[in-house]
């Protein structure tokens, strides 16, 4: 009779999964006390509005017949991943032996506890999707996971999907193109809404919260703050994002109308077109993909043809990347035309893998060359410094001054 096999991974993943679960809906559950400030609604209502606020922070959406918010709370998904990964590095004390399996144990867990509590949830009119659930909880939960295992014990090799190596060359020097595209765009955000500070000030006064009001507010800003850099990372690519029908922001201009009541909003430019030197800000894209490209290391096999090949792959991957992100940052967020919101799901991506490639090959070859031009020392000792013989070398007979 073969011995049964060994999963000691399965413990720490479902434990990780249900506390992981357990501390996010902690978490959500104290953001809606403090959001209804003084009211005592009955108990059935405010675990229901908890777990909701849970879900939809991964992306569930929620739907409440008229209105229907099928955004992705960007910045909420963040804290969720975080929750999970701080979880994780508490419950995996030891390394374990299969990380992939833990991972991807947490994930399914983790989703299969969305998908109970969105069904559990649903009353009326009012409802999350149990797939987008499900979904958005195997992707936190499989993240979380990763992230606390691997910042706990330093395993992140082994979960790599691959063993090739250009693979693996290709995505670590996406890494660095993506942040420089998501920190350029966060920086237009903050000087935008710097610049019209007054206005979202307004805003707020006019929603005037009151008592845990001002608290959830200005949470709810906080968290969206993230959104708003995916959208304008958008813009930066090129095709701009939308807030309501007939409605868009690129770097030719605004065409917006009357936009919702919200804080964060009031950095959006006036309509209007923009000045032309705007335009060069559409070379971020393209500089990003020339930093990964710069990032390629190609160790012993250093060569033109294999520098730009996986240059041009650095870059194309963080476009790919860049692109899914923005791509899933848009949705409605209300009744109307405002069931359009954010960039379209698949221009992005379009766009930004072809310019980010570009850059990425153009970023290799500048380094290939640049390495190959560089000054060598044409008389080095062993240890590789140049000799600075005539400076410091021992007086000989034919150096020694007379004195006398």
């Amino acid at each position: 009779m073969p011995a049964p096999v060994e999963t000691p991974y399965l413990r720490p993943a479902f434990l990780t999964a249900l506390l992981g679960a357990i501390v996010s809906l902690a978490v959500s559950a104290l953001f809606v006390r403090v959001a209804q400030g003084s009211a005592d609604p009955p108990l059935l209502s405010f675990v229901r509005a908890s777990v909701r606020t849970w879900l939809v922070s991964m992306g569930s959406g929620i739907d409440t017949g008229p209105v229907t918010f099928g955004l992705v709370p960007v910045g909420a998904t963040l804290v969720c991943i975080a929750l999970v990964a701080r979880t994780a590095s508490w419950v995996v004390a030891d390394p374990v032996d299969e990380l992939p399996a833990f991972v991807a144990t947490t994930a399914g867990a983790y989703g299969v506890i969305a998908a109970v509590a969105s069904t559990a949830t649903a009353s009326g009119d009012v409802h999350t999707s149990v797939i987008r659930a499900a979904f958005g909880a195997f992707v936190v939960g499989g993240l979380g996971a990763a992230w606390g295992a691997v910042r706990r014990h330093g395993q992140g090799d082994r979960l790599w999907f691959t063993a090739s190596d250009d693979v693996r060359l290709a995505t670590r020097a996406a890494i660095p193109g993506v942040l420089l595209v998501l920190s350029a765009a966060a920086v237009v955000v903050l000087v935008q809404l710097l610049r019209n500070l007054s206005r979202a000030g307004d805003i707020w006064a006019q929603l005037d919260p009151g008592g845990g009001g001002v608290i959830a507010l200005g949470v709810a800003c906080v968290l969206a703050a993230p959104t708003l850099v995916l959208w304008t990372a958008s813009a930066l690519v090129g095709p701009g994002f939308m807030l309501g029908t007939d409605t868009s922001v690129d770097l030719t201009g605004s065409q917006l109308g009357t936009v919702p009541g919200f804080p964060l909003l009031g950095a959006l430019p006036p309509p209007g077109e923009f000045p032309d030197w705007v335009f060069v800000l559409w070379l971020v894209p393209l500089l990003a993909g020339i930093v990964s490209g710069w990032r390629v290391e190609l160790g012993e096999r250093e060569g033109l043809l294999a520098r730009v090949a996986l240059g041009a792959a650095a870059g194309a991957v963080a476009g790919f990347l860049l692109g899914i992100l923005v791509g899933l940052s848009g949705g409605a967020i209300g009744p109307g035309r405002m069931a359009d919101a954010g960039p379209p799901v698949f221009t992005p991506l379009l766009l930004a893998v072809p310019a980010m490639a570009v850059g990425g090959a153009l970023g290799a070859l500048l380094k290939h060359y640049r390495g190959g031009r560089a000054p060598q020392p044409s008389d080095a000792s062993s240890t590789g410094r140049p000799r600075l013989w005539k400076r410091h070398q021992s007086p000989g007979t034919d150096r020694l001054v007379d004195e006398s």
